[in-house]
């Protein structure tokens, strides 16, 4: 009982709600980068909300399930087809046995969710089914799905599922604005600097991954003579590098830091950032 991948897109892995109680040995929580889509796609198909399924980023995969399932996808839009014919994502998907199941143009967003009723068939690692690619670690063989896997179903089951309401659909604003807290460090900071970083237009750029989001900007004043030990270090924490530059961590960034952390995304904001693409105009609501 599995999928077979046709085409795997440029990064798509199995995902769950996470690997906690594991950040005193270096191991970051991991998970789904948009909590809010992964756990909408779980429940249409009956899940458990935090329950391992695929995040698709970028590029959509094409696959062929060899045993009679339902699946269900939210987040980004894609074009979707099965045996060549589109589908209405706004329901669950039933698929036969043989049945060819493929993620076309992407419209919306960056990264999709796919849950399989009755869920996948990789091992728990430290509590999580969540892969942390950099580190070869969880999900499917610790890696990025590719053409050729086979990726095995914990109990696949067809379903009647529930609908997509029409305001959970992702749509890419022109300006995302996301809330957030001053960070540990902000004190180390002059006033003016604090205000610009609290107020200025920021845009996402090319480099950004499941680790982190290398942002643009004007040029912070870095602190004088700044030093601190490493410290945790939250997904959501926006670090401020010795040119002036910031670096917002995410999923898979390293459980410390030595950077100084002038503002922190509040966590239920996180999943708004995962559907954010590069030059998008990003503004911190900072609640003071």
């Amino acid at each position: 009982m599995s999928l077979s991948i046709i085409q795997a897109g440029s990064f798509t892995t199995v995902q769950d709600g996470g690997r906690f109680m594991q950040a005193h040995w270096g191991v970051p929580v991991s998970g789904f980068m948009d909590k809010v889509s992964a756990q909408l796609a779980n429940k249409m198909v009956g899940n458990q909300p935090c329950q391992g399924l695929l995040e698709i980023t970028w590029t959509g995969l094409e696959l062929i399930s060899n045993v009679a399932c339902t699946v269900a996808v939210a987040g980004a839009e894609f074009n979707y087809l099965v045996n060549d014919r589109p589908v209405n994502t706004d329901q669950v998907i039933h698929l036969n046995q043989g049945d060819c199941f493929k993620m076309g143009h992407l419209e919306q967003g960056v990264r999709a969710y796919l849950a399989v009723a009755g869920g996948l068939d990789v091992p728990l690692i430290a509590g999580s089914q969540s892969t942390l690619s950099v580190a070869g670690m969880g999900g499917y063989r610790g890696r990025a799905l590719r053409a050729g896997d086979e990726l095995p179903l914990r109990k696949p089951a067809v379903v009647n599922g529930i609908s997509k309401p029409n305001w959970k659909k992702i749509q890419t604003p022109d300006i995302l604005v996301v809330r957030a807290k001053p960070g540990p460090e902000v004190n180390r900071f002059d006033t003016a600097t604090i205000r610009q970083a609290f107020g200025q237009v920021y845009h996402l750029s090319q480099d950004c991954n499941r680790q982190g989001f290398r942002l643009i900007a004007d040029s912070l004043t870095h602190p004088t003579d700044f030093s601190m030990k490493s410290s945790g270090l939250l997904p959501g924490s926006l670090q401020v590098t010795p040119d002036g530059q910031t670096i917002l961590a995410m999923a898979d960034a390293q459980t410390t830091g030595g950077y100084p952390r002038i503002l922190v995304v509040n966590q239920d904001e996180l999943h708004k950032l995962a559907q954010a693409r590069p030059h998008q105009q990003i503004y911190f609501f900072v609640e003071v």
